[in-house]
């Protein structure tokens, strides 16, 4: 019986493998709303480098408390409005402004809780950039 069951599975599992495939098939593309949705809850870690933070932002419109973003999470609520070329998002944003400097953990800074704010991001090129992203 044990040779029936070992035969069994010695011819059972190749066929397996040739039944399912080897996972060639085509590469995921992604969709405009996803790739929206990873500008923006990227944005956090971008901030920690300001050259990847200047270029999540349209040209020009990057804020300058960089740090405040960095300090914080980003997650999209709903489904975006995508309007040809400009997105508008609903952005829960969560987490803190923390000091680092001085030494005095009694004043560090507080959660200011999660809020959401209406951010707009515009394509560049193949690229969704964001145009305005408000803390709030």
């Amino acid at each position: 019986m044990l040779k029936k069951v070992s035969g069994l599975l010695v011819v059972s599992i190749p066929l397996l493998g040739m039944v399912l495939g080897c996972g060639g098939g085509s590469a995921a593309v992604s969709t405009l709303e996803q790739d929206a949705y990873a500008q923006v809850e990227g944005l956090g870690d971008a901030a920690g480098d300001p050259a990847m933070f200047e270029d999540a932002f349209v040209s020009g419109a990057a804020p300058e408390n960089r740090d405040d973003y960095a300090a914080r999470g980003f997650q999209v609520v709903g489904d975006p409005a995508i309007d040809g070329e400009v997105a508008t998002l609903q952005v829960e944003i969560f987490g803190g402004v923390h000091e680092t400097g001085g030494g005095d953990r009694a004043k560090e800074g507080q959660d200011t809780g999660p809020v959401e704010q209406t951010w707009t991001l515009q394509r560049v090129g193949d690229t969704w950039k964001i145009k305005d992203a408000p803390l709030g």
